[in-house]
């Protein structure tokens, strides 16, 4: 097992501007609340982190990037988006795209996720 193996959330956020680090953290928190039995895993070569459901499987993952945090539902495309704050074009994945914490209202996201868990359990 290498190190890379073992990188914690905290230590792939090193670097990053501090408001990215928030926005990520943030999102991290929306997604361990609405879900606090998923489990996190941290994917460094796609410098990203991502939950699993125990029943719905792979749900999403947060990836910071220079000035932009994304939170990408794998089946995002599948997801009701009253809010209108999914991304994307493609026949599967959607994101929400966030500058700084609480830019969206908690509640929209959350209910993405809750959704999201609906969607692959179904």
């Amino acid at each position: 097992m290498t190190r890379q193996d073992v990188l914690t959330v905290e230590e792939l956020l090193k670097g990053h501007d501090p408001r990215v680090v928030k926005a990520a953290l943030w999102l991290r928190e929306l997604v361990t609340t609405a879900i606090p039995d998923a489990r996190e895993k941290v994917w460094p070569g796609w410098h990203g982190f991502g939950y699993h459901h125990p029943q719905a499987g792979h749900l999403c993952g947060v990836f910071p990037r220079e000035r932009t945090v994304s939170l990408f539902f794998e089946h995002g495309a599948h997801l009701p988006d009253p809010a209108s704050i999914l991304t994307g074009s493609g026949s599967r994945g959607r994101s929400v795209v966030v500058e700084r914490a609480g830019q969206l209202p908690a509640d929209q996201i959350i209910a993405l996720i809750d959704a999201a868990v609906d969607h692959r359990r179904t």
